[in-house]
């Protein structure tokens, strides 16, 4: 009677643990912070066409680990981004894959590989691993009362999407074109899976094919009177073991942040780098 007892309070264990891991698995909500495309609340160019830099500094943030973005912070992130696109393009408007993950790979902190015809659970496992995924859309059909679209445009719209959710067939995403409630704001799986459209600079309509920017850090941090360099990942320090692991990985000395101890301190800590 006890070996009966004792299997099946065993049982019963690995069955709520079992249950509790795919209730885990279930949902997901990265802390992306947000800032909306207009964070001086105009709407005056080149605002008006800024989902792509406020995506790019949303997730530039993340990396970095900050918990929020000031208007501040946000207006002077995103100018630059605006004269290094007009200079290398010739226009900061309608920014599609190729040209912004160029911008995230050549002129900020994390890097951006370019998927196309991604499906649900290649996007849902990015966010399982703790990397937000930058969509294009076309995104006329985006339900959402606080967009606005000028009639006869592209309707090119880009947002971050930073969860998931399956009980409700939902992605929660940090929708840069709502500033009122676009931190968070929830769209139906099938709403952004059939709306992923590319910027289609031939049309000039966001009429091309569905893809998106899986997104990864390159945030390197070094404290003044320390040798050791780390690799950020939101709030995680992960040490780099040597300088051959660092040449490997295509890192640059130049791009390494110098901060204080204590914000290295701060940070969890997370398995070495040594290959």
């Amino acid at each position: 009677m006890f070996k009966k007892t004792l299997f099946l309070f065993v049982f019963i264990c690995l069955l709520f643990s079992y249950t509790s891991v795919l209730a885990a698995e279930q949902s997901m909500l990265l802390k992306v912070p947000f800032t909306s495309e207009i964070p001086n609340g105009s709407w005056a160019k080149p605002w008006n066409n800024a989902c792509e830099e406020a995506s790019i500094v949303m997730v530039k943030g993340y990396y970095f680990g900050y918990e929020a973005t000031t208007k501040q912070i946000a207006m002077a992130d995103m100018s630059p981004l605006f004269k290094i696109e007009d200079k290398i393009f010739g226009s900061n408007a309608d920014t599609d894959a190729t040209r912004t993950a160029k911008l995230i790979n050549e002129y900020t902190d994390f890097s951006a590989v370019i998927v196309t015809n991604p499906n649900l659970d290649d996007i849902k496992n990015e966010i399982a691993q703790g990397r937000p995924v930058i969509a294009m859309l076309y995104a006329k059909n985006l339900v959402n009362p606080n967009h606005r679209w000028r009639v006869g445009g592209s309707y090119y719209h880009v947002l971050v999407l930073v969860g998931f959710d399956d009980k409700t067939n939902e992605f929660i995403t940090n929708d840069s074109g709502d500033p009122a409630t676009g931190g968070g704001y929830k769209y139906s799986y099938d709403v952004i899976m059939s709306g992923l459209h590319d910027f289609n600079h031939k049309t000039k309509r966001a009429d091309g094919p569905p893809r998106v920017l899986f997104t990864d850090s390159k945030v390197l941090f070094k404290a003044k009177n320390s040798p050791m360099v780390y690799l950020i990942k939101h709030d995680v320090k992960y040490h780099i073991t040597s300088s051959a692991v660092f040449k490997q990985k295509g890192w640059q000395w130049n791009k390494i942040h110098i901060v204080e101890q204590k914000r290295l301190d701060n940070l969890k800590t997370g398995d070495p780098i040594s290959a």
